[in-house]
Protein backbone atom coordinates (compact mmCIF):
# COMPACT_ATOMS: atom_id res chain seq x y z
CA UNK A 1 0.00 0.00 0.00
CA UNK A 2 2.84 2.28 0.87
CA UNK A 3 4.67 1.31 -2.45
CA UNK A 4 1.34 2.27 -4.23
CA UNK A 5 1.44 5.69 -2.78
CA UNK A 6 4.91 6.38 -3.68
CA UNK A 7 4.54 5.91 -6.88
CA UNK A 8 1.52 7.91 -7.33
CA UNK A 9 3.13 10.47 -5.50
CA UNK A 10 5.89 10.50 -7.62
CA UNK A 11 3.79 10.70 -11.13
CA UNK A 12 1.68 13.14 -9.37
CA UNK A 13 5.41 14.91 -8.81
CA UNK A 14 6.68 14.24 -12.91
CA UNK A 15 3.12 15.86 -13.86
CA UNK A 16 3.53 18.82 -11.99
CA UNK A 17 6.84 19.49 -13.43
CA UNK A 18 6.15 19.13 -16.37
CA UNK A 19 3.37 21.43 -16.52
CA UNK A 20 5.53 23.65 -14.26
CA UNK A 21 8.30 23.70 -17.09
CA UNK A 22 5.64 23.97 -20.10
CA UNK A 23 3.62 26.93 -18.68
CA UNK A 24 7.40 28.74 -17.80
CA UNK A 25 8.60 28.73 -21.62
CA UNK A 26 5.34 29.99 -22.55
CA UNK A 27 5.88 33.19 -20.36
CA UNK A 28 9.18 32.92 -21.52
CA UNK A 29 8.60 34.21 -25.01
CA UNK A 30 8.60 37.90 -25.50
CA UNK A 31 5.26 39.02 -26.67
CA UNK A 32 5.40 40.26 -30.19
CA UNK A 33 6.75 43.34 -31.11
CA UNK A 34 5.78 44.65 -34.63
CA UNK A 35 9.27 47.22 -34.38
CA UNK A 36 11.31 44.50 -33.66
CA UNK A 37 10.03 40.92 -34.89
CA UNK A 38 8.52 39.22 -38.22
CA UNK A 39 5.75 36.86 -37.66
CA UNK A 40 5.75 33.62 -39.17
CA UNK A 41 4.73 33.72 -43.18
CA UNK A 42 1.39 32.51 -43.81
CA UNK A 43 2.69 30.37 -47.05
CA UNK A 44 -1.01 30.52 -48.54
CA UNK A 45 -1.73 33.89 -47.69
CA UNK A 46 1.94 35.84 -47.18
CA UNK A 47 2.53 39.34 -47.16
CA UNK A 48 3.08 41.20 -50.51
CA UNK A 49 3.32 44.64 -51.81
CA UNK A 50 1.20 44.99 -55.17
CA UNK A 51 1.78 47.95 -57.14
CA UNK A 52 -1.78 49.68 -58.31
CA UNK A 53 -3.03 52.75 -60.29
CA UNK A 54 -6.84 54.22 -59.70
CA UNK A 55 -8.50 57.25 -61.16
CA UNK A 56 -9.39 59.90 -59.70
CA UNK A 57 -11.14 62.90 -61.53
CA UNK A 58 -10.45 61.36 -64.41
CA UNK A 59 -6.62 60.99 -64.15
CA UNK A 60 -4.22 57.83 -63.43
CA UNK A 61 -2.17 57.67 -60.18
CA UNK A 62 0.33 55.30 -59.60
CA UNK A 63 0.97 53.41 -55.54
CA UNK A 64 1.07 50.07 -54.21
CA UNK A 65 -0.51 48.38 -51.11
CA UNK A 66 1.55 46.76 -48.69
CA UNK A 67 -0.69 43.65 -47.96
CA UNK A 68 -0.59 42.41 -44.20
CA UNK A 69 0.46 37.86 -43.55
CA UNK A 70 -2.54 35.65 -43.36
CA UNK A 71 -6.12 35.60 -44.92
CA UNK A 72 -7.88 38.04 -43.51
CA UNK A 73 -9.56 40.65 -44.64
CA UNK A 74 -7.16 43.22 -42.53
CA UNK A 75 -7.82 46.63 -41.41
CA UNK A 76 -6.52 48.86 -43.91
CA UNK A 77 -4.84 52.43 -43.54
CA UNK A 78 -4.13 55.05 -46.29
CA UNK A 79 -1.03 56.83 -45.83
CA UNK A 80 -0.50 60.25 -47.35
CA UNK A 81 2.38 62.02 -47.80
CA UNK A 82 3.26 66.02 -47.55
CA UNK A 83 4.49 68.77 -49.99
CA UNK A 84 6.03 67.13 -52.21
CA UNK A 85 6.75 64.15 -50.85
CA UNK A 86 10.63 63.14 -50.13
CA UNK A 87 9.27 62.20 -46.88
CA UNK A 88 7.12 58.97 -47.54
CA UNK A 89 6.50 57.37 -43.63
CA UNK A 90 7.63 53.93 -45.64
CA UNK A 91 9.52 52.91 -41.78
CA UNK A 92 5.79 53.18 -40.33
CA UNK A 93 4.10 51.30 -43.08
CA UNK A 94 6.24 48.32 -42.60
CA UNK A 95 5.31 48.04 -39.47
CA UNK A 96 1.82 48.43 -39.00
CA UNK A 97 1.55 45.88 -41.98
CA UNK A 98 4.02 43.02 -39.50
CA UNK A 99 1.14 44.42 -36.54
CA UNK A 100 -1.37 43.12 -39.10
CA UNK A 101 -2.60 46.25 -41.28
CA UNK A 102 -2.87 47.03 -44.93
CA UNK A 103 -1.41 50.17 -45.78
CA UNK A 104 -2.01 51.63 -48.92
CA UNK A 105 0.25 55.05 -50.50
CA UNK A 106 -0.16 56.78 -53.29
CA UNK A 107 0.79 60.06 -55.52
CA UNK A 108 -1.46 62.58 -55.68
CA UNK A 109 -2.44 64.09 -59.04
CA UNK A 110 0.25 65.77 -60.99
CA UNK A 111 2.73 64.06 -58.53
CA UNK A 112 6.07 62.42 -59.23
CA UNK A 113 4.10 60.73 -62.40
CA UNK A 114 0.63 60.62 -61.02
CA UNK A 115 -1.47 62.30 -64.12
CA UNK A 116 -2.62 65.46 -63.86
CA UNK A 117 -1.73 69.04 -62.57
CA UNK A 118 -0.99 69.39 -59.14
CA UNK A 119 -3.36 70.70 -56.86
CA UNK A 120 -2.46 71.74 -53.46
CA UNK A 121 -5.73 71.73 -51.63
CA UNK A 122 -7.50 68.85 -53.53
CA UNK A 123 -5.35 65.99 -52.41
CA UNK A 124 -8.40 65.12 -50.38
CA UNK A 125 -10.37 64.45 -53.67
CA UNK A 126 -7.48 61.55 -54.31
CA UNK A 127 -7.62 60.01 -50.92
CA UNK A 128 -11.52 59.51 -51.43
CA UNK A 129 -11.05 57.92 -55.19
CA UNK A 130 -8.32 56.00 -53.12
CA UNK A 131 -10.80 54.78 -50.28
CA UNK A 132 -13.50 54.11 -53.34
CA UNK A 133 -10.76 52.24 -54.93
CA UNK A 134 -10.21 49.90 -52.32
CA UNK A 135 -14.18 48.94 -51.03
CA UNK A 136 -14.75 47.88 -54.54
CA UNK A 137 -15.59 44.39 -53.69
CA UNK A 138 -13.00 42.79 -56.33
CA UNK A 139 -10.15 44.79 -54.68
CA UNK A 140 -11.08 44.32 -51.23
CA UNK A 141 -11.27 40.66 -51.78
CA UNK A 142 -7.77 40.86 -54.02
CA UNK A 143 -6.12 42.83 -51.38
CA UNK A 144 -7.75 41.36 -48.28
CA UNK A 145 -9.37 44.38 -47.45
CA UNK A 146 -11.74 45.05 -44.16
CA UNK A 147 -14.01 47.53 -45.66
CA UNK A 148 -15.56 48.51 -41.92
CA UNK A 149 -12.06 49.12 -40.67
CA UNK A 150 -10.40 51.33 -42.67
CA UNK A 151 -8.29 54.39 -41.64
CA UNK A 152 -6.15 57.66 -42.68
CA UNK A 153 -2.75 58.46 -41.72
CA UNK A 154 -0.70 61.96 -43.04
CA UNK A 155 2.28 63.50 -42.57
CA UNK A 156 2.85 67.19 -43.21
CA UNK A 157 0.37 68.41 -45.70
CA UNK A 158 -1.01 64.60 -45.71
CA UNK A 159 -2.13 65.32 -42.46
CA UNK A 160 -3.84 68.61 -43.54
CA UNK A 161 -5.53 65.71 -46.37
CA UNK A 162 -6.14 63.23 -44.21
CA UNK A 163 -7.92 65.49 -41.44
CA UNK A 164 -9.80 67.26 -44.94
CA UNK A 165 -10.92 63.47 -45.88
CA UNK A 166 -11.69 62.29 -42.67
CA UNK A 167 -14.47 64.66 -42.00
CA UNK A 168 -15.74 64.24 -45.73
CA UNK A 169 -15.56 59.89 -45.57
CA UNK A 170 -18.09 58.66 -43.02
CA UNK A 171 -16.98 55.20 -43.05
CA UNK A 172 -13.36 55.97 -41.81
CA UNK A 173 -12.67 55.27 -38.16
CA UNK A 174 -9.40 56.56 -37.71
CA UNK A 175 -8.12 59.89 -38.64
CA UNK A 176 -4.43 60.33 -37.96
CA UNK A 177 -2.24 63.68 -38.85
CA UNK A 178 1.47 63.54 -37.82
CA UNK A 179 2.46 67.51 -37.92
CA UNK A 180 0.20 68.77 -40.25
CA UNK A 181 -0.21 71.48 -42.27
CA UNK A 182 -3.19 73.57 -41.33
CA UNK A 183 -4.38 75.26 -45.01
CA UNK A 184 -6.20 78.21 -43.72
CA UNK A 185 -2.65 79.70 -41.87
CA UNK A 186 -0.86 79.37 -45.04
CA UNK A 187 -3.69 80.73 -47.03
CA UNK A 188 -3.91 83.84 -44.97
CA UNK A 189 0.18 84.32 -44.77
CA UNK A 190 0.50 83.86 -48.71
CA UNK A 191 -2.85 86.07 -49.24
CA UNK A 192 -1.02 88.75 -47.10
CA UNK A 193 2.37 88.51 -48.25
CA UNK A 194 3.25 87.14 -45.18
CA UNK A 195 7.11 87.21 -45.25
CA UNK A 196 7.00 83.88 -43.55
CA UNK A 197 5.20 81.91 -46.23
CA UNK A 198 7.64 83.85 -48.60
CA UNK A 199 9.71 80.53 -48.74
CA UNK A 200 6.64 78.40 -49.58
CA UNK A 201 6.24 80.57 -52.81
CA UNK A 202 9.74 80.40 -53.42
CA UNK A 203 10.15 76.63 -52.67
CA UNK A 204 7.51 75.58 -54.65
CA UNK A 205 9.18 76.94 -58.00
CA UNK A 206 11.71 74.28 -57.13
CA UNK A 207 9.35 71.49 -57.29
CA UNK A 208 9.74 69.94 -60.65
CA UNK A 209 8.45 66.63 -59.56
CA UNK A 210 4.52 68.67 -59.36
CA UNK A 211 3.22 68.97 -62.73
CA UNK A 212 1.68 72.16 -63.76
CA UNK A 213 2.45 73.64 -60.23
CA UNK A 214 4.72 76.90 -59.73
CA UNK A 215 4.79 80.11 -57.00
CA UNK A 216 2.57 81.89 -59.11
CA UNK A 217 0.24 78.70 -59.29
CA UNK A 218 0.48 78.53 -55.48
CA UNK A 219 -0.96 82.14 -54.66
CA UNK A 220 -3.44 81.32 -57.05
CA UNK A 221 -4.93 78.36 -55.77
CA UNK A 222 -5.00 80.03 -51.99
CA UNK A 223 -6.60 83.08 -53.52
CA UNK A 224 -9.28 80.83 -54.19
CA UNK A 225 -9.52 78.99 -51.01
CA UNK A 226 -12.46 79.60 -48.35
CA UNK A 227 -11.27 79.58 -44.47
CA UNK A 228 -14.30 77.73 -43.49
CA UNK A 229 -13.04 74.95 -46.26
CA UNK A 230 -9.23 75.19 -45.60
CA UNK A 231 -9.02 75.65 -41.77
CA UNK A 232 -8.78 72.97 -39.96
CA UNK A 233 -10.00 74.15 -37.32
CA UNK A 234 -13.58 74.20 -38.00
CA UNK A 235 -12.75 70.50 -39.06
CA UNK A 236 -14.34 69.13 -35.62
CA UNK A 237 -17.94 68.52 -36.20
CA UNK A 238 -17.50 66.26 -39.35
CA UNK A 239 -14.60 63.98 -36.84
CA UNK A 240 -17.55 62.97 -34.41
CA UNK A 241 -17.80 59.41 -34.34
CA UNK A 242 -14.22 58.77 -35.15
CA UNK A 243 -10.67 58.54 -33.39
CA UNK A 244 -8.24 61.20 -34.17
CA UNK A 245 -4.79 60.75 -33.29
CA UNK A 246 -2.53 64.32 -33.94
CA UNK A 247 1.05 64.62 -33.07
CA UNK A 248 4.13 67.22 -33.12
CA UNK A 249 7.68 67.72 -32.96
CA UNK A 250 8.60 70.31 -30.06
CA UNK A 251 11.66 71.68 -32.39
CA UNK A 252 9.46 71.41 -35.66
CA UNK A 253 9.66 74.72 -38.11
CA UNK A 254 7.82 73.80 -40.61
CA UNK A 255 4.37 73.03 -39.06
CA UNK A 256 4.97 74.43 -35.83
CA UNK A 257 2.81 73.18 -33.12
CA UNK A 258 2.04 76.18 -31.83
CA UNK A 259 0.71 78.10 -35.08
CA UNK A 260 -0.69 74.57 -37.23
CA UNK A 261 -1.86 72.14 -34.56
CA UNK A 262 -2.73 73.61 -30.88
CA UNK A 263 -6.02 75.65 -32.04
CA UNK A 264 -7.39 72.67 -34.11
CA UNK A 265 -6.57 70.74 -30.54
CA UNK A 266 -7.85 72.85 -28.50
CA UNK A 267 -11.01 72.73 -30.47
CA UNK A 268 -11.38 69.26 -30.88
CA UNK A 269 -10.95 69.02 -27.27
CA UNK A 270 -14.27 70.55 -26.36
CA UNK A 271 -16.11 68.03 -28.46
CA UNK A 272 -16.83 64.52 -26.57
CA UNK A 273 -17.18 63.17 -29.67
CA UNK A 274 -14.42 62.94 -30.80
CA UNK A 275 -11.96 60.76 -29.34
CA UNK A 276 -8.68 62.39 -29.05
CA UNK A 277 -5.40 61.81 -28.88
CA UNK A 278 -2.40 64.41 -28.92
CA UNK A 279 1.38 64.15 -28.53
CA UNK A 280 3.60 66.55 -28.38
CA UNK A 281 7.07 64.91 -28.68
CA UNK A 282 11.01 65.44 -29.03
CA UNK A 283 11.65 65.58 -32.79
CA UNK A 284 11.39 67.89 -36.10
CA UNK A 285 9.09 67.86 -38.62
CA UNK A 286 9.98 64.64 -39.97
CA UNK A 287 10.82 63.29 -36.18
CA UNK A 288 14.58 62.82 -37.76
CA UNK A 289 15.55 61.45 -34.23
CA UNK A 290 12.58 59.98 -33.08
CA UNK A 291 11.53 58.06 -35.60
CA UNK A 292 10.67 54.59 -33.29
CA UNK A 293 8.88 57.12 -30.37
CA UNK A 294 6.43 58.30 -33.13
CA UNK A 295 6.24 54.84 -34.59
CA UNK A 296 5.38 53.36 -31.24
CA UNK A 297 3.14 56.35 -30.11
CA UNK A 298 0.87 55.06 -33.94
CA UNK A 299 1.23 51.97 -33.45
CA UNK A 300 -0.09 51.90 -30.12
CA UNK A 301 -2.92 54.33 -31.27
CA UNK A 302 -3.68 51.86 -34.22
CA UNK A 303 -3.71 48.30 -32.32
CA UNK A 304 -6.24 50.17 -29.29
CA UNK A 305 -8.67 51.89 -31.52
CA UNK A 306 -8.17 50.90 -35.52
CA UNK A 307 -8.97 47.55 -35.84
Amino acid sequence: MARSVSQAMRKLLLLTLLWLCSHTAIAAQPAFDPLSMEPQRNIEFPPLVEELTFNSEGHRLTGFIYIANGPGPHPTVLLLHGFPGNEKNLDIAQVLRRAGFNVMFFHYRGSWGSEGDYQVLKGYEDALAALNFLREPDNANKYRVNTDKMSVLGHSLGGYVSLATGRRDKGLICVGAMSPVNMGVWAQGINTNDPALDRIVDYSDTLFMLEGFSGEELRRQMKNAKLEEVDTTFFGPELRGKSVFTVVGDQDTVTPGRLMLDPAVAAYSKDNKIKLQHHTISGDHSYSWSRVHLTRLVLAWMQSDCR
